[in-house]
C-alpha cells in the first residue's frame, strides 16, 4: 500500500513535481456512510466563533476518558472498527483515506474528523499526524503542521513517501511565514528544515521528489541560488519541479547558464 504525502495536490499545483498525495486505498474506501457519519455533508458556515473540538489534532489535547458519554462512544468506535476491518490498524489507516478524500475536496473540517478517528484508533499510526499536518498547512498554521511532521516522523514511518521531505518543506514555510516567531525560533524551523532535508537525502529513494522540494524550501528562504541549485540536482535526479514554481523561481532569478 503505498503511504501519503503531507503536502497536498493543491499545494503541488504551485510546487508540484508529478506525484499525488494520497493513493486511493480501493477496498478500505467502500465504507458504508453509517460508518462515516454523515457522508454528504453541508460546508460549513463561512464563519465560526469557535472550532469544533473534533477539528482540532487530537481532539484539541482534550482528555476524552474523563467525559463517560465520549469514552463509551469511543470504545464503541474502536469495537466496530475492529469487527469491520480486522484490526484497529487496518481501520486506522482506513479512517486516514478517508480523511484524504475529504482533504482533497477540500473539506478540511470533515478530513480532521477522520484524521482524529484514525488518531483514535491507532496513536502509533505516522499518517494520522501527517493528516493533521496537511490541514494545518491549508490553514496557513505552518509551525503548527510542522510540530505534527515532528510527531509523525517519531512514530517510525516509511521512507518511500516522501515525509521527510514534505517536512522539510513545512518547517521552511514556519520560519518564512510566521511572523510571531522570534529569531531564535526562526533559525531553529530553518535548522530544522534542513536537517530533515538532509535525513530524506540519505533515506528516501524518490531524490527527484526530495531536491524539487529542497528548492521550494530555498525559495521561501530568498536563497535562489541555492534554489537553482536544488532544480538542476532534481533534474539529475528525474524529477521535475512544477511549472508554477519555476516562473515564481524566475520571476525572482533568472535560470542560471550551464
Amino acid at each position: 500500500m503505498r503511504q501519503s504525502r503531507a503536502i497536498s495536490d493543491k499545494v503541488r499545483r504551485i510546487f508540484s513535481t508529478g506525484h499525488t498525495m494520497h493513493n486511493s486505498i480501493k477496498a478500505l474506501l467502500l465504507v458504508p456512510c453509517l460508518w462515516l457519519g454523515a457522508c454528504a455533508v453541508k460546508p460549513p458556515p463561512a464563519t465560526q466563533a469557535q472550532p469544533r473540538i473534533d477539528e482540532l489534532p487530537m481532539y484539541g489535547g482534550m482528555d476524552r476518558s474523563a467525559a463517560a458519554a465520549l469514552q463509551a462512544s469511543d470504545k464503541k468506535l474502536v469495537a466496530d472498527a475492529v469487527q469491520a476491518f480486522g484490526s484497529a490498524d487496518k481501520a486506522s489507516r482506513a479512517w486516514v483515506a478517508q480523511g484524504y478524500r475529504f482533504y482533497q475536496a477540500d473539506q478540511l473540517g470533515m478530513a480532521m474528523r477522520r484524521f482524529n478517528q484514525a488518531w483514535l484508533l491507532n496513536p502509533d499510526n505516522p499518517e494520522a499526524y501527517t493528516g493533521f499536518a496537511a490541514v494545518l498547512h491549508d490553514q496557513g498554521k505552518f509551525c503548527q503542521a510542522m510540530s505534527m511532521m515532528d510527531l509523525a516522523i517519531s512514530h517510525d514511518p516509511p521512507t518511500f513517501q516522501g515525509i521527510y521531505a514534505d517536512a522539510g518543506r513545512i518547517a521552511a514555510r514556519c520560519a518564512a511565514e510566521d511572523k510571531t516567531l522570534p529569531p531564535e525560533a526562526r533559525v531553529a524551523a530553518t535548522a530544522r528544515s534542513d536537517e530533515w532535508y538532509r535525513k530524506g537525502e540519505a533515506v528516501e529513494p524518490d531524490k527527484g521528489y526530495l531536491y524539487s522540494s529542497w528548492a521550494t524550501a530555498y525559495y521561501w528562504r530568498g536563497q535562489y541560488d541555492q534554489a537553482w541549485a536544488m532544480v538542476v540536482k532534481a533534474r539529475a535526479a528525474g524529477g521535475s519541479p512544477g511549472p508554477k514554481f519555476m516562473e515564481m523561481l524566475r520571476a525572482q532569478m533568472p535560470e542560471p547558464r550551464t
